[in-house]
């Protein structure tokens, strides 16, 4: 194999790595869902639940084809017996239970360490013994079938008949007919993905306002109108599997605009995820695909169950298919019923061309009828034949290697630097510049708009790192008897990739401590008058230039009693510990070495997890804050600093030195009156502003520096926030506002000890060197 075609392999694996891996993001969820919504009472599967299965059955399906098109023999083995046992489930043939959401949370774990094995070595193979042994357990899953009709009970477990009725059933592949023949040519072909991906786009927007309740009648017809449109023109491209999709779509969005009630389904969901498909299905046609679409039944079906009772199949569409030509010659009198089910029968190609060859029509009648069948299609407009290639239904992402974003924002930062250095430069004081001052206001804003981009490109939502602790919850539940309901918000915020990677460990650790620790037993709850199940809040938020990362759960709390004891055996404490705040006491728990744990498990009680998530925020200069209600549950936050090469910063000046104070950290500014400023019985300055008492710091007292003033009503008092602490900061001047490029501090500068209360440094327009204040260590 050459270098080149190797290289090619390589991407193409790579691609299905990632791809796959999405799909298991997406799996885990779902399959932990589809085990909670298990009721042992009731053998009859909720609708939500079928939908679950559903979803849980294309995904594998999908990925039992992406490993079976890369030869990866393993994966597709035991994805394919996973489909099966699922496949039977949805049927009604086994009834679902927690041994079966095992099994698939197996198959899950085993198809991630072959992924890492397929990244690294091109290939799965070494894997056969594990892909036999669960495939052996899957396989023996479907063997012991247990059906309702076992039960003691008169329900079934086949899916209840919907009033409407089901959808009709295809016609046999054999008789399926194929439509019209032409010939297509690329050009067609192109303007049909122009057109097409432009109806998508439509499509999709008016789905969004639907989701969000912001479809006026309008709008849904509009958007009736483009699927409608969409779905004529695959019919009379040929693409067969693309027009019963968005013919069943259309059916729904007919129902939509009519203000059919759909209970409590939310067809926007799936509509989207199946524009989705029909996306994908199209970029494969630019690709010189064929549109097809795996699974396009079952989709159809999930479809056909969203609609209210007397669509679908009872309610005849706005469109009819256009006689098939089989069916104009019997009506032109040309061959009878019994010969066309003869050719039927036998079909392997056109109906023509097989009635032709059975001698039971000729070329020129057939033709006639192909003609006639033409006549009655109304094909869409012709499209602008001068639009440009379908760009969007192409792959639009690149893979580009972190150090050279690095390298990108770094290169941007400088650029901040040599604007500051132009913009001030005292060549140009007291200098009348118009043109200049517009260049260089125009010249700064383009730059951080760059730099905005370049950050942007590093950031990835928390959603994938979240639906990874689901499955944890779901293992952690299972193993300690405990019912635990995790519930996840703010999963759009945007973090760092490499901040996600650095958190992760951490989150888990304080999970399986929040589980462990902190939720009680069903039996413990309920004497406390609390629900069985306990609930743990995850989510995600922007604050104060920071990410927020809160675990939250309904626990029993911290032991403050407990926590002091042990302490004061490991010697860590003097006294009794009565001096101690809650805060000081929470913060405990990260000490190297400390658990409160009575016997040491499998999931916690050596001391160390806690200790691991502190140093790991330290990596990233993250801070972890811990409050618990005894009896009422904790509450963790790690706050996370974005990781910004420039900042909006405000520059200050004490005495001969400057320092930059983040924007988002200043509340206000004021110079204090004499009779504002005040002393506590500690001897601490306080000043009074609207009825309220802030402590005041003086920075050059921490970092002994001269300042031109000590008297607060000569200088400048900067209200500063961090969370729910505020404090009056003391500077000489505020010299104005300006985009700050952050440097990092030499490593034996924060061993020394002096570098209190700040983050990093910049370098001024004049080439001093100015420091950054961190406003929570400060405070």
């Amino acid at each position: 194999m050459t270098n080149d075609s190797l290289e090619e392999q390589r991407e193409i694996v790579e691609e299905f790595v990632q791809e796959c891996t999405d799909l298991i993001d997406q799996l885990e969820p779902s399959i932990i869902e589809m085990g909670n919504d298990i009721k042992e009472s009731d053998f009859e599967l909720s609708e939500d639940t079928r939908q679950l299965i559903n979803e849980v059955f294309r995904l594998f399906h999908s990925i039992k084809g992406g490993a079976g098109f890369l030869a990866l023999g393993n994966i597709s083995t035991t994805a394919h017996a996973a489909e099966n046992l699922l496949d039977e489930i949805r049927t009604g043939s086994i009834l679902l239970n927690h041994d079966h959401v095992d099994l698939f949370c197996k198959t899950i774990d085993f198809t991630r360490e072959a992924l890492d094995l397929v990244a690294a070595n091109l290939g799965d193979g070494g894997m056969e013994t594990q892909a036999e042994e669960l495939t052996t357990l899957l396989r023996t899953a479907i063997s012991l079938k247990t059906t309702a009709s076992e039960k003691p009970v008169a329900k079934k477990a086949a899916p209840p008949k919907k009033k409407n009725g089901p959808p009709p059933p295809p016609e046999p592949v054999k008789k399926e007919e194929p439509v019209f023949e032409f010939t297509i040519t690329p050009d067609m072909v192109e303007r049909f993905t122009q057109e097409a991906d432009e109806q998508l786009q439509e499509v999709e927007q008016g789905l969004l306002k639907f989701a969000d309740n912001k479809a006026d009648p309008e709008t849904l017809g509009e958007l009736y109108r483009h699927i409608h449109s969409f779905k004529g023109n695959c019919g009379f491209m040929g693409f067969g599997d693309m027009e019963k999709l968005s013919h069943q779509m259309e059916t729904v969005l007919d129902a939509i605009k009519s203000e059919a009630d759909f209970g409590k389904a939310k067809p926007a969901d799936p509509l989207l995820s199946l524009l989705d498909v029909l996306k994908q299905a199209l970029g494969d046609i630019s690709q010189n695909g064929k549109g097809k679409i795996e699974g396009v039944e079952l989709y159809i079906d999930l479809l056909q169950d969203l609609l209210p009772e007397g669509w679908g199949s009872s309610k005849k569409t706005t469109t009819e298919k256009p006689p098939r030509v089989g069916e104009i010659l019997i009506d032109q009198g040309v061959i009878s019923e019994e010969t066309l089910d003869q050719a039927l029968d036998i079909q392997n190609k056109p109906i023509g061309k097989i009635l032709i060859d059975m001698g039971a029509a000729s070329e020129v009648e057939v033709d006639n009828a192909l003609t006639d069948q033409n006549k009655k299609r109304k094909p869409a407009p012709s499209p602008d034949l001068d639009r440009t290639s379908p760009t969007a239904i192409k792959r639009q992402d690149i893979r580009v290697d972190l150090d050279k974003l690095d390298t990108l924002i770094n290169l941007i930062g400088e650029m901040v630097i040599a604007e500051n250095m132009l913009v001030h430069s005292p060549d140009l004081k007291g200098l009348e510049l118009e043109n200049f001052q517009k260049s260089a206001q125009q010249m700064s804003k383009l730059i951080k708009e760059l730099q905005e981009v370049a950050v942007t490109i590093r950031m990835i939502p928390v959603a994938g790192l979240f639906r990874r602790m689901t499955r944890l919850v779901h293992d952690l539940s299972r193993k300690s008897g405990k019912k635990v309901d995790l519930q996840l918000f703010g999963t759009e915020t945007d973090l760092d990739k490499t901040v996600i990677e650095t958190i992760t460990d951490p989150l888990v650790h304080l999970l399986r401590n929040s589980l462990d620790h902190g939720v009680e037993t069903p039996d413990e709850r309920l004497k406390n008058n609390k629900p069985e199940t306990g609930i743990i809040k995850l989510s995600a938020s922007h604050e104060e230039g920071e990410v927020w990362i809160t675990l939250e759960d309904d626990g029993r709390g911290l032991n403050r009693d407990k926590i002091i004891k042990k302490a004061i055996a490991s010697g860590l404490i003097d006294g009794d510990g009565s001096d101690l705040d809650d805060r000081e006491v929470s913060n405990m728990i990260f000490l190297p070495g400390f658990s409160t744990a009575d016997k040491i498990t499998d999931v916690s009680g050596r001391g160390v997890g806690m200790d691991v998530v502190k140093q790991n925020l330290a990596k990233i200069d993250g801070k972890i804050i811990v409050d618990s209600r005894p009896g009422s549950g904790t509450r963790t936050t790690l706050r996370i600093p974005l990781t910004m090469a420039i900042i909006d910063g405000m520059l200050t000046r004490v005495g001969k030195s400057h320092y930059i104070v983040p924007i988002l950290s200043i509340k206000e500014s004021f110079r204090p009156t004499p009779k504002l400023i005040t002393t506590s019985p500690a001897g601490d300055e306080i000043v009074r502003i609207r009825e309220k008492l802030y402590p005041v710091i003086r920075l050059h007292e921490i970092h002994k520096i001269e300042p031109d003033s000590r008297e607060l009503s000569e200088g400048i008092l900067i209200m500063l926030e961090d969370g729910d602490n505020t404090t009056c900061l003391f500077v000489d001047e505020i010299m104005g506002q300006q985009q700050t490029v952050i440097k990092g501090l030499s490593e034996y500068i924060g061993k020394m000890g002096e570098a209190r209360g700040v983050s990093g440094c910049t370098i001024l327009s004049n080439g001093d060197v100015c420091l950054i204040l961190d406003v929570g260590s400060l405070i």
